[in-house]
């Protein structure tokens, strides 16, 4: 018995987004295509679902003989976001502290969790053009994502991936 409370129609504690590649990749620069390709959907899905995230975790599984081996890492972000870039920053800082040189890796798997209502979070202000284009930018890819697909728009590196 469980007696944990169920509430209907509550939204998940966490998002996830997996990678799995054809065949063991060694290529750094594949591992962050993906790891953008990953960002790109998890941020999509947290707009979507209008919710932030405070916490990233990447996990990394290597190709070995049994096929269990993986590793995990986690960082708390700023502040609550759905914004791919920062998603996408954190990610690939995540990658890189591993310091994976001539791993093989079979997949790599994000998960957003904390997650929190994005009409009740607070974003900090930023004094240079830049962040609100990138957010004008990030809308309008939503809205053509909503009308053409999910794969309408993406980054040039992710294109192939599914």
């Amino acid at each position: 018995m469980d007696p944990s409370r169920v509430t209907a129609g509550a939204p998940p504690r966490t998002v996830e987004a997996e990678h799995r590649f054809a065949q063991d990749e060694s290529d750094a620069a594949r591992r962050e295509a993906a790891l953008t390709h990953l960002t790109e959907q998890l941020g999509a899905r947290l707009r979507d679902e209008r919710q932030t995230c405070r916490v990233l975790t990447l996990t990394v599984q290597y190709a070995d003989r049994t096929g269990q081996a993986s590793i995990t890492r986690s960082r708390t972000l700023p502040e609550a976001t759905a914004h791919t870039p920062q998603l996408r920053a954190t990610a690939h800082a995540l990658h890189g502290a591993l310091g994976l040189q001539r791993a093989r890796v079979r997949s790599l798997a994000l998960r957003a969790g904390d997650l929190g209502d994005a009409a009740s979070t607070s974003r900090q202000l930023t004094f240079g053009p830049d962040d609100d284009r990138a957010r004008r930018i990030e809308a309008a890819a939503d809205r053509a994502r909503a009308r053409f697909g999910a794969g309408a728009v993406r980054p040039a590196s992710t294109a192939g991936m599914r």
